[in-house]
């Protein structure tokens, strides 16, 4: 029985399969165009992609900036290797423009010249003549993940002729998503990847959900963070079951091997020793954290305390794998204290009563959280250590209870309780003083932090990694963690402690991941995601002022 999975999106998308069969994808990322608009992500989508599909355990071939003949014979190879195998799996990934023309849909290779529709077909890759190659090849199951819902780029191009067009011939067993319904374009966002592809790459992320679920998921997120002008199309013609990861499996606690450090506590202690770690380039501010022990600058324990300063938020224009919202402006930040490590299992048990996370063990750092349930945690740690609670949650009834997925949650400035760090806040701390990608220098340095090279597919005890020159330990990578701050592009001008936009439907996260490339934990990385969704590579960590 042949299936197939279909999606078209803006710009560029993830899928991740995991199965015991034969797994092969090839990966497509057309942007510089010759004739046309040059396109910034298709790269980096169909980079991503790759080190995405070959942890899964696929065999990927990719092609950038290809031509006609390239994507033709990349996407015959394809064909050749799951033809050898019927139980085997495909994957094949396009990012690039595509067009439609009398409801059928085509992709532009980078070079092609189309000075008019006459010559459309002669000089594209049709995705009807695609689809059915691959279905030629006989095996049991093949993903299209068609990245190209933009307005028609050419001159010519028919008035209303916007998007792509429903697939002419949708195969049996199925299922057709678009980021956008059809004849209608998606939002690129203004990140690394595009709104939809953002969230479907952290629903995608989550272990054991059924194919469809990850379509219902990221379908509510797109909606949500649009404000309902963005709703993906689904289009089902599969009614088995199917994972995009692993099968889910009975929880069975495994803790890993603990840290010999001790997890963070909540007694007060004088500041601790500094790291002897240098900082990789000579730093903007001369602030580093106190070590003075007087009673009335104490800092908690394992908490930092990071004097303020004036630093370039944002990043330089030649930066690698630097997002397109990441423009330089100048921020002023007022000191604050910072945990020194992410929280970890064991205190949110303490202060929570449960323990969501997907991977078990007290030291390892919390995850699978909200937004919202970081904000709760905030509140009742300040609470069970007599400090005023930093935020007030309104909008859910006392049934509601925990955990919070809708409320409205406003901030008491001047509390001296636990909160988030603000946008700023983070990256200013996670510098510590530097100017390069990471405060290693330009390049990452593998005894700083964990991303999906070295993490063995799961988070790791926190700690295990050298510290920032502030004495804050992962930094980059091992969860991602919420800040407070609404998503939205930086201003023009310098601020003092900026909190982010007035309103917003996407809260920031910062810091790289376990399952995350290396690029993604640069120091200036913004990301984000809608704030009742938890997902198994978030998490958190805190500060007091």
């Amino acid at each position: 029985m042949k299936r197939f999975i279909i999606f078209f999106v803006l710009f560029s998308i993830v899928t991740l399969f995991s199965f015991t069969q034969q797994k092969f994808a090839l990966v497509i990322g057309n942007g510089a165009y010759v004739h046309t608009t040059h396109l910034n992500n298709p790269v980096n989508d169909a980079n991503d992609m790759e080190a995405a599909l070959r942890a899964l355990g696929f065999t990927v071939d990719k092609v950038l900036n290809a031509s006609q003949d390239q994507m033709v014979n990349a996407v015959m190879q394809l064909k050749r290797q799951l033809g050898a195998s019927r139980n085997s799996y495909g994957f094949l990934f396009y990012a690039g423009h595509g067009v439609q023309s009398g409801g059928e849909n085509f992709l532009i290779p980078v070079d092609a010249n189309i000075p008019s529709e006459n010559f459309l077909r002669n000089r594209t890759v049709s995705v009807q003549e695609m689809l059915d190659e691959l279905n030629d090849a006989g095996n049991e199951f093949n993903v299209v993940v068609l990245d190209a819902c933009r307005d028609n780029p050419f001159s010519w191009r028919r008035s209303g002729s916007r998007g792509l067009s429903v697939v002419g011939h949708q195969p049996a067993d199925s299922i057709v998503v678009y980021a956008t319904a059809a004849g209608s374009t998606a939002a690129d966002g203004t990140g690394r990847n595009g709104l939809f592809t953002s969230h479907l790459l952290n629903n995608l992320n989550i272990p054991g959900l059924e194919v469809t679920e990850v379509f219902r998921r990221t379908g509510a997120d797109v909606a949500s963070a649009s404000g309902n002008t963005q709703r993906p199309a689904v289009y089902n013609q599969f009614y088995g079951t199917a994972y995009l990861g692993t099968r889910p499996a009975p929880a069975v606690a495994q803790p890993p091997v603990q840290s010999t450090q001790s997890v963070p506590t909540t007694t007060v202690q004088s500041a601790p020793a500094q790291s002897t770690q240098p900082a990789s380039a000579a730093p903007t501010i001369t602030p580093a954290p106190s070590t003075t022990t007087s009673a009335a600058s104490a800092v908690p324990a394992n908490m930092v305390r990071i004097n303020g300063g004036t630093f370039a938020m944002g990043s330089p224009s030649n930066e690698a794998g630097r997002g397109s919202g990441e423009t330089q402006w100048q921020v002023t930040v007022s000191s604050f204290n910072m945990s020194k490590y992410e929280v970890t299992q064991k205190e949110y048990q303490e202060v929570m009563g449960v323990n969501p996370s997907w991977f078990k063990g007290d030291n390892l750092p919390v995850e699978q959280v909200t937004w919202f349930d970081a904000i709760e945690y905030c509140n009742r740690r300040s609470q069970r250590e007599g400090l005023t609670p930093a935020y007030t949650i309104t909008g859910r009834t006392p049934a509601s209870g925990y955990p919070i997925i809708a409320a409205t949650v406003t901030w008491n400035r001047s509390a001296n309780g636990y909160r988030l760090p603000t946008e700023a806040e983070w990256e200013y701390a996670c510098r510590a003083g530097t100017t390069t990608a990471y405060n290693t220098g330009n390049a990452i340095n593998t005894n700083t932090g964990w991303y999906i090279a070295n993490s063995n597919g799961r988070t790791q005890p926190v700690g295990q990694k050298t510290a920032n020159a502030w004495g804050l330990y992962d930094m980059h990578g091992n969860v991602l963690e919420w800040c407070w701050d609404w998503s939205g592009t930086y201003p023009n001008e310098a601020q003092t402690d900026p909190v982010g936009a007035s309103s917003g439907f996407i809260r920031v996260y910062r810091g790289g991941s376990w399952s995350g490339s290396v690029a993604d934990a640069r120091s200036a990385g913004r990301y984000g995601s809608n704030p009742p969704y938890r997902y198994f590579n978030i998490g958190f960590r805190v500060v007091r002022p």
